[in-house]
């Protein structure tokens, strides 16, 4: 598999080593938002994922350019406020409803939330460095189509701490879709 790094305009393959020329710039929110839905109508759910018991995943499509998971949320599946590295995404919602909320960083330091309710068909955009949770709050089962580009590599962790802001407690390493110790 090649993974595909997020190119930007000041990124050149003479000044840029760690991207090299022969890969493929990531793609824009609006692929990344196709890429979803259309995976959303296409997949079955594999056995279990539409009553799991606790959030799980699994790797649906992989190219040069993305990488595409499914996720099982049972009720009150949630996992903590987070970003991708650095990666782009989007997050469509197949069945059920989700929750996210997003953090940025005010003017003043500290986090500033929006929440956004993703019913089914819902979905959610993102670049490099958001930082959010999702939850299932019910009442019923949730899956979800989450398409990443490049893949999906890091996903830092974050508290919310009065005074000090977001900060980071933990850095998690993935390759094709699994958790690398």
């Amino acid at each position: 598999m090649t993974i595909a790094p997020w190119r930007t305009a000041a990124s050149s393959p003479t000044t840029d080593p760690i991207r090299p020329a022969d890969r493929r710039p990531g793609l824009s929110g609006d692929d990344l938002l196709e890429v979803a839905r259309e995976l959303s109508r296409s997949l079955e759910p594999w056995p279990g994922a539409d009553a799991p018991a606790e959030r799980c995943w699994r790797i649906v499509e992989v190219t040069d350019r993305f990488e595409a998971w499914e996720v099982a949320w049972p009720v009150g599946g949630a996992i903590e406020f987070h970003d991708h590295g650095d990666s782009s995404g989007a997050v469509v919602v197949t069945s059920g409803r989700l929750v996210e909320t997003s953090l940025r960083v005010g003017s003043d330091g500290r986090p500033v939330a929006s929440t956004a309710q993703l019913p089914t068909d819902g979905h959610v955009v993102f670049g490099p460095g958001h930082v959010h949770d999702i939850v299932n709050g019910g009442p019923a089962p949730a899956r979800s189509i989450h398409v990443y580009s490049p893949a999906l590599e890091t996903m830092t962790f974050f508290d919310r701490r009065d005074g000090h802001g977001l900060v980071p407690v933990r850095t998690e390493h993935y390759r094709d879709g699994v958790l690398v110790p």
